[in-house]
């Protein structure tokens, strides 16, 4: 019998001109960890709150079709039933933590089981313990990270001990290594205690080696339904819908003659059938002869700059000794773990907060704390909880609020978007009536990003700007965003998590660890340094990895992506 049975199964949301899903039927067995993926509101999130058993019970719209857990109608059952058996991690964990403090989090479950103490104490202790957050026990929730609420939510959802656990993009928010953790520990529930796990994610490089099976969703049906090896075979359908093939797949597709029609899903697996061939010798040469990159002189004024910035939460020193710059024109990308301080920093920059020492500066005036409209003129900041930012009932009036608000200032130029312009921007025209909260939650982000760029700023700061976002859609809008840079002179300063977003885009990387500066250059030699940067909570994209394991761990500079990986495989003699 089948854990999970979906039988031509379609819903509408109300007021809705579509279906979100469209005679969906699927069959989910036992202990599988299944893989939906899919571009920005093709229905993955619905499908996953309908196998939660949140639609209908609490989230209304018309339903046709069954769901079945077990030999039982999920309508038949109380939503207390459901819960003990299907557990449900949300992409925005705000949405699900209610508690004040971790500990009470973390066992409000169990408690409102009634179990023994003694019970609900090993469950907490072992949910922390698998999601890495045992030392914030006693941590209130408003205090941590984006990506440490993300961790509380899904041990909360551990707790539970449910059969089944749904998870919507749950590693959204957590940086490279976290992810790979939470990984780990899902395919440990999943292998030995025979755990279900439907994963809703857009990082498909990520993913892909730890699932047993790919759905591939596009416009409320499935399209792809295979195990990951055979799931990359219509490449063209992946690329069309603007979702990720992976980078070890493409590569395999490259080199035909190394691969024999094997499919590759990790960095393991690629390097041990290239690291005795003749391309991997042509690296090596290469890599021997490289220039290391020589140090820019910087005449100009910064157009952000910290000098000497501390920074203390009550006891805890989250900045400590901060010097650094954004220069005028640049995509400087910010990385490093959860925690680590990356948000502070960009908040120091809007005057949120006073530093508690040292001196933050735009251009040569000091950032004054408190002085928000001042610093607003001339920054845009797009927070990483992008659904704050949104408070209108439509799209278009969300996006025409900024231009009929905005202070005229002198000697800058006006904004020439059109309203439509803007649709077209944020790939959101057929959406121009919907009320904003009826969006995906990256349409929700491109929304919110396409409201500031009405004010024209002239620095851009963007804390997770590619955040619930397929591939497809991050690229087009950050590639909108080059292109802005490029012809206004634009600075961007991104703080992330995506690591292919900086390969493709920064100038230039920093990485923080422990709230301090830890390493500054650009992309392609900073992520040769796969092992210093892991202890940062950071992992390059597989194709720099790969590259750096082939150069036996002393690569200078990695490729960043498929395309300069072929390129360096090739001989030194046969190049132009």
């Amino acid at each position: 019998m089948p854990d999970i049975r979906v039988d031509n199964l379609s819903f509408t949301y109300p007021g809705a001109s579509s279906p979100a899903l469209k005679k969906i039927s699927l069959s989910v067995p036992q202990g599988e960890f299944l893989l939906l993926a899919g571009p920005s509101g093709c229905g993955k999130s619905t499908l996953a709150l309908a196998l939660a058993g949140l639609i209908p019970t609490r989230i209304s719209g018309s339903l046709r079709g069954k769901i079945y857990f077990g030999d039982k109608d999920t309508r038949t059952l109380d939503i207390h039933e459901i819960a003990q058996s299907i557990g449900m991690v949300f992409q925005n964990p705000d949405e699900q933590l209610i508690h004040l403090d971790v500990e009470a989090e973390v066992a409000f479950g169990p408690e409102n089981l009634a179990l023994p103490r003694t019970e609900i104490a090993h469950r907490v202790e072992a949910s922390l313990h698998y999601t890495g957050m045992d030392q914030f026990r006693k941590q209130e929730i408003f205090a941590l990270s984006g990506g440490q609420k993300q961790r509380i939510a899904i041990a909360a959802t551990l707790a539970m001990q449910s059969r089944v656990l749904v998870l919507d993009e749950p590693t959204s928010d957590l940086d490279p290594v976290g992810t790979q953790d939470v990984l780990r520990v899902l395919r440990t529930l999943n292998t030995q205690y025979h755990m279900t796990i439907v994963l809703v994610e857009h990082k498909i490089d990520e993913i892909i080696p730890w699932v047993d099976r790919v759905l591939l969703m596009d416009q409320g049906r499935i399209v792809i339904d295979k195990p990951p090896r055979q799931a990359f075979s219509e490449s063209a359908l992946w690329h069309n819908l603007g979702v990720a093939v992976p980078q070890m797949v493409q590569l395999a597709h490259a080199l035909p003659d190394v691969f024999q029609g094997q499919t590759p899903l990790s960095v393991d697996e690629t390097y041990e059938a290239l690291h005795n061939t003749h391309y991997a010798q042509s690296l090596l040469q290469r890599n021997d002869i490289l220039i290391p990159p020589q140090t820019p002189n910087f005449s100009t004024i910064p157009a952000l700059s910290w000098e000497r910035v501390d920074l203390t939460y009550d006891k805890k020193q989250v900045l400590k000794h901060i010097t650094m710059h954004v220069m005028p024109q640049e995509w400087l990308a910010i990385v490093g773990a959860n925690g680590s301080g990356k948000t502070s920093l960009a908040s120091l920059a809007m005057g949120l907060q006073s530093p508690t020492s040292g001196v933050i500066r735009h251009h040569d005036k000091i950032v004054e704390a408190g002085q928000l409209s001042r610093q607003a003129q001339k920054i845009a900041y797009l927070f990483q909880a992008a659904d704050n930012m949104l408070f209108t009932a439509s799209v278009e009036e969300e996006l025409l609020f900024g231009v009929k608000h905005q202070k005229k200032r002198q000697n800058t130029a006006a904004m020439h978007f059109t309203l439509e312009q803007l649709l077209e921007i944020v790939d959101l025209t057929s959406y121009r009536k919907s009320n904003p909260f009826h969006l995906s939650h990256g349409q929700r982000k491109r929304l919110a990003l396409g409201a500031l760029l009405t004010r024209y700023p002239e620095v851009l700061i963007l804390d997770e700007p590619t955040t619930g976002q397929d591939e497809g859609h991050a690229n087009a809008f950050l590639q909108f965003l080059q292109q802005l840079r490029e012809l206004n002179k634009f600075t961007y300063m991104m703080i992330t998590h995506h690591m292919d977003a900086v390969a493709r885009y920064a100038s230039r990387m920093l990485v923080i660890k422990d709230g301090q500066v830890f390493m500054d250059g650009p992309p392609e030699y900073v992520f040769a340094h796969v092992d210093a940067l892991a202890s940062a909570g950071i992992l390059p994209m597989p194709i720099a990895q790969l590259h750096s394991r082939l150069c036996n761990d002393r690569a200078q500079r990695v490729s960043l992506n498929v395309k300069s990986f072929l390129q360096s495989l090739q001989p030194l003699e046969v190049l132009p």
